[in-house]
Parts: structure tokens; sequence; C-alpha cells
């Protein structure tokens, strides 16, 4: 194994489960936004429309870089009438 991929594996090992399931969940959010825009034949830029937002905003969202709150999940769910997250 080369030196870049042990000090990546010492920081996989070293990061709080906590972050690495916010990470997890963000990128599962941002996969089903973009799996139901593209479903729909819809562009990042009608979507930014249609929840009232900025298009690079969407585009944060659907890069997984997103931290999202409850009330953006709620505006996303509606506007997709899709729920995207379920608590069981």
């Amino acid at each position: 194994m080369n030196r870049t991929a042990e000090l990546f594996n010492e920081c996989i090992a070293a990061t709080p489960n906590d972050i690495k399931q916010r990470v997890e969940w963000s990128f599962e959010i941002a996969d089903k936004i973009d799996g139901i825009l593209k479903e729909r034949g819809m562009t990042q830029k009608e979507f930014a429309h249609k929840v009232g937002r900025s298009e690079a905003e969407v585009c944060r969202w659907v890069g997984g870089t997103h931290n999202f709150t409850l009330a953006t999940l709620a505006k996303i769910s509606a506007a997709l009438d899709v729920p995207i997250i379920a608590v069981p």
C-alpha cells in the first residue's frame, strides 16, 4: 500500500462515527434527489425554480456536500411529492 492510501485509511479510522454517518446520509439523500430528477427528466435549474432556491444550491444538494435541515428536506419532499427521508 502506498503512503497516500495509508494516510487516507488513517484519516478514515480517526473520523468519529457520527461524522461518517452524516456523510453517508448526505450522499444517500443527494443520490435520491438526483435519481428523482433524472427519472422525471427535470434539470437542476427547473428544480431550483420549483423550490425557490438557486441553481448553485441545488447543485450542492445533488453533489452531497450540503448539510440538510429538516425544513429543507420537507421543502424538497413537497416539491417532488416524494418523501426524501423516512423515519420508521
